[in-house]
């Protein structure tokens, strides 16, 4: 699956180039200019050096971090999947995680992007950090949860304040899809916090730790 993504990624810089060259010919395509710097990313839309570089950093650590959430709550089921309830709860929560990597991945392709390098850490990292949560107990496990999604909160809000700032049309679903995830990501912090997240041992510590490590594969994911 994980080369399936780079292979996409590296067909859809491959589009990019021809689209470029494209929009050189065809003086019919629309284009925005920003600081005499173009960048063409499907032949409709057309953004400056910098704005380019902030889609390009929002979706490429953005479907990195929905990957990582979605094993995150696949490495909480391998431990905690034998209850019932438990079960249900992290199910319903992966579904909607597994959702937005589906959006993410479509982002991906719609606007170009290179998959960040790593994704196979991004991936790997969330098992073991679903796994092990789940492991100091139920309690630590929404622990995670609340700390996870109160950062990706953070940086969905960081990133639409920032897009708006962009008034294309053509960014308008994004825009929308990435208010939806957050929605969505918000819903889960309050669900764990009903779940005990705050009565976990080492509580604060666990939350600190978490947050603060996503708030670093965060600014990775987007660079690299």
């Amino acid at each position: 699956m994980l080369a399936l993504r780079r292979a996409a990624g590296r067909q859809c810089v491959q589009q990019c180039r021809a689209i470029s060259g494209h929009a050189a010919r065809n003086p019919h395509l629309k284009e925005f200019k920003y600081k005499d710097t173009v960048a063409v990313l499907d032949g409709a839309l057309t953004l400056g050096a910098e704005e380019h570089a902030l889609i390009d950093r929002c979706v490429r650590v953005n479907q990195a971090g929905e990957m990582a959430a979605v094993t995150i709550y696949r490495g909480q089921l391998a431990v905690l999947g034998r209850d019932p309830g438990l079960r249900e709860l992290l199910t319903h929560m992966r579904d909607q995680e597994v959702g937005h990597l589906e959006i993410m991945d479509r982002h991906v392709r719609d606007f170009c992007v290179r998959p960040t390098l790593l994704q196979p850490v991004a991936a790997a990292g969330g098992f073991v950090l679903g796994a092990l949560s789940a492991l100091l107990g139920t309690e630590s496990a929404m622990t995670c949860t609340e700390a996870v999604e109160t950062r990706i909160g953070m940086h969905y809000n960081d990133q639409l304040r920032d897009l708006h700032a962009l008034e294309y049309p053509q960014l308008d679903e994004l825009k929308r899809t990435i208010a939806k995830c957050r929605d969505e990501e918000l819903e889960h912090l309050d669900t764990a916090v009903d779940h005990g997240a705050r009565r976990a041992p080492l509580y604060r510590l666990q939350f600190e730790l978490i947050k603060g490590g996503c708030g670093v594969a965060i600014w990775l994911c987007e660079r690299i």
